[in-house]
Formats: C-alpha cells, sequence, structure tokens
C-alpha cells in the first residue's frame, strides 16, 4: 500500500508538468542558491556532494529515477545545503517550490512519498555509517554491490553500473583515488569484477555474496 500511495504522490506532482533533460556534469541543485523547487527525477543518475573548504568533495548518496529532491530546503525555507550533480543525462521534473508544499499538505500521497523519501535517506545513511566501519576493500565492495542493486542493470550474466568514476567511488568510501584503485585491481584479479571508463560490472546476483566474501578477506 505504501509503495501504491507513494506512487500516486508522483503522479500528483507529474500533473500538468513536463520533465527537463539533463546532460552529465551539469549541477541541478547548487549549494548556497534560495531553495526554490523540488525535483522529481525521471532518467538518469545524479550524485549528491557536500561543498568544503578543500578539494575533497564528499558524496552522500546516488539518486536515480523516482527519487524526490530538495524537498528539506523547501520545506524549512533554508538555502541548499549540496550540490545536485547529473552522473548520466537523463531528465527531472521541477516543482515549484510553493506549489510542493500546498501539494504536500492536501494531498495524503504526497506526504507518503516526502516520507518514503525520508526514510529511504536515512537507510543509506544507517548503511553507510556501517560500511565505514568496515575495511577499506569491503567499503569498496559494498559500496559498489549496493548501486549496482539499486541502479545496475543486468548485462549478460552480471550487473553494470555506469556513470560513476574513481573518483566518485573513492570520494563516498573516505578513501583516495591512490587506495581505491589497488581493491579494484584485485577484484578483477580475481574474477569478481569487470571495469571500464565509467562503468563496473559484478558478478551475477547468485554471486554476490561470494563477492563481499572476497572482499572482506582483503588487506
Amino acid at each position: 500500500m505504501d509503495d501504491l500511495s507513494a506512487d500516486r504522490g508522483r503522479a500528483a506532482l507529474r500533473s500538468g508538468r513536463k520533465p527537463r533533460p539533463f546532460r552529465r556534469g551539469q549541477h541541478l541543485i547548487t549549494a548556497g542558491t534560495p531553495s526554490e523547487e523540488v525535483l522529481l527525477l525521471e532518467s538518469g543518475l545524479v550524485k549528491v556532494v557536500l561543498p568544503t573548504a578543500d578539494s575533497r568533495e564528499p558524496i552522500t548518496g546516488l539518486y536515480g529515477p523516482g527519487d524526490l529532491l530538495g524537498e528539506i530546503g523547501v520545506t524549512s525555507g533554508a538555502p541548499r545545503s549540496a550540490h545536485v550533480i547529473a552522473l548520466v543525462a537523463g531528465t527531472a521534473l521541477h516543482v515549484a517550490g510553493r506549489h510542493f508544499l500546498a501539494l504536500r499538505d492536501d494531498d495524503p500521497d504526497v506526504r507518503r512519498l516526502v516520507d518514503e523519501t525520508w526514510r529511504k535517506r536515512q537507510r543509506k545513511a544507517d548503511e553507510n555509517h556501517l560500511r565505514q566501519m568496515r575495511t577499506g576493500a569491503a567499503r569498496v565492495a559494498m559500496c559498489l554491490l549496493s548501486w549496482a542493486r539499486e541502479f545496475g542493470v543486468e548485462v549478460g550474466s552480471g550487473l553494470e553500473l555506469r556513470g560513476v568514476s574513481q573518483q566518485d567511488l573513492a570520494h563516498t568510501v573516505a578513501m583516495s583515488v591512490k587506495t581505491v584503485e589497488p581493491v579494484l585491481h584485485a577484484l578483477r584479479d580475481r574474477g569478481m569484477l569487470e571495469t571500464g571508463r565509467l562503468w563496473y560490472r559484478l558478478p551475477a546476483p547468485d554471486r554476490l555474496g561470494q563477492f563481499i566474501a572476497i572482499s572482506d578477506g582483503m588487506n
């Protein structure tokens, strides 16, 4: 019932609107700007990046079709706290903040969508906290596995994730690119991972447990 209600909430946000295209690398939301609209992703893949004073760009998560973004700023009236940057070209609906707030107040399905969004975000935060307690190799593997399960597509006998760079992966698991690369190399040597420019192919679903087990045993 909750999923159906959230889907009806998405339909309410879509009513009378056409999605706008975005390209890889485009900022859909920029930290520090006014929170004037909410985005509903229809296709593509984006990352949420926290701004810092140095060159690091901590990534708090990836988001794809059906995900709602920017609702916290609109609800609180505070400026944007993070960047939303496209990893894979796609489309998004732009809903004016005042209209979103009116729908949230009047439509229980939109409220259900907001509740689902916040629960999903908290679950991702919990998973990230637990992941950060593991070894570096396990953090890399668990992050790739989580992304592949949520955003990957079945290709041959595996799951393929596209649009993510090694730097994106490193910034998510709080490691450097130099320390992530040996982990990827070791997984490739064990036949548990294939990589190319901006893509990763993980094993078939029935071997994913082995993928994590092998990475847990790596230093």
